[in-house]
């Protein structure tokens, strides 16, 4: 009895693992998802402006934090061996803030909007079968192109001056996390998976063109003022020293759905 136990064992093993390879080849992974970031500097900022700025001055709406992102990506993957995947892909991650404020026919606009490309490779582990679902993990290692921009515009008297600016700069991450893919056909199949990613961009660098076309070099700073109050965004080159360097911080969690198909 032990024998034909073990025997049947061995089969169900075998039987698990050529199920497991008979889905392995060339695959194409589409992705959208919902990502949590946590983007501290802007965020910092934004809660001071909120709290005691805007308050002060008897605005009734806020500035939105930037929290929630959307996630795109593609991927070409191909096995390594029967239970590992490589993958080779590229996303967009991007989120905005904006507020509008209109007091005794003043008007201020102001926008950040965020964006990252990423240029990601990652392996894929085949964990044991369950009966609904095939599980997996992930990890991997990124390349993020992220692009920062900032638009302010105040209008008084019939007048307007603002500027708007544009900083970019490469950086690096990494990233992890499980899923569970939900066979659609033999070759298709539908992934739900949770990611957990680091990925803090500093050294942004670019220009700002005020309202009247003058150019100005920028970096992207993050620094406390004379009263303690957070401020954010871009500054000159030329002042540097005086102020502390911004990050675009991208670390967090998304979860995601991701259409797979086996050639």
């Amino acid at each position: 009895m032990r024998h034909a136990a073990a025997a049947a064992s061995c089969v169900a093993l075998v039987a698990l693992l050529a199920a497991a390879s008979a889905s392995a080849g060339i695959g194409v992974r589409a992705s959208a998802g919902l990502g949590y970031v946590s983007y501290g500097d802007f965020n910092d900022f934004v809660a001071h402006l909120d709290d005691v700025v805007l308050a002060a001055n008897g605005a009734s709406g806020t500035i939105s934090s930037m929290h929630w992102v959307g996630e795109f990506g593609g991927e070409i993957t191909a096995p390594l061996v029967p239970m590992l995947d490589l993958g080779i892909g590229f996303g967009i991650i991007r989120g905005s803030s904006d507020f509008t404020f209109s007091a005794g026919g003043d008007r201020f606009d102001y926008k950040h909007t965020v964006t990252a490309y990423p240029v990601t490779a990652t392996a894929y582990a085949k964990l044991p079968l369950v009966p609904f679902a095939k599980p997996y993990a992930f990890a991997g290692v990124g390349v993020y192109y992220a692009n920062a921009s900032f638009d302010e515009e105040g209008t008084s008297g019939g007048s307007s001056s603002g500027f708007s600016a544009e900083l970019t700069k490469w950086g690096f991450g990494l990233h992890g996390g499980a899923g569970l893919s939900f066979a659609l056909v033999p070759r298709a199949s539908l992934d739900l998976g949770v990611k957990g990613r680091w990925a803090k961009i500093r050294g942004l660098r670019g220009t700002a063109t005020a309202t009247d076309g003058a150019k100005t070099d920028v970096f992207l700073a993050y620094y406390k003022d004379a009263d303690g109050a957070p401020q954010f965004g871009p500054e000159s080159t030329a002042d540097a020293a005086k102020y502390g360097e911004g990050s675009v911080d991208l670390s967090g969690v998304a979860f995601t759905l991701t259409l797979r198909v086996v050639f």
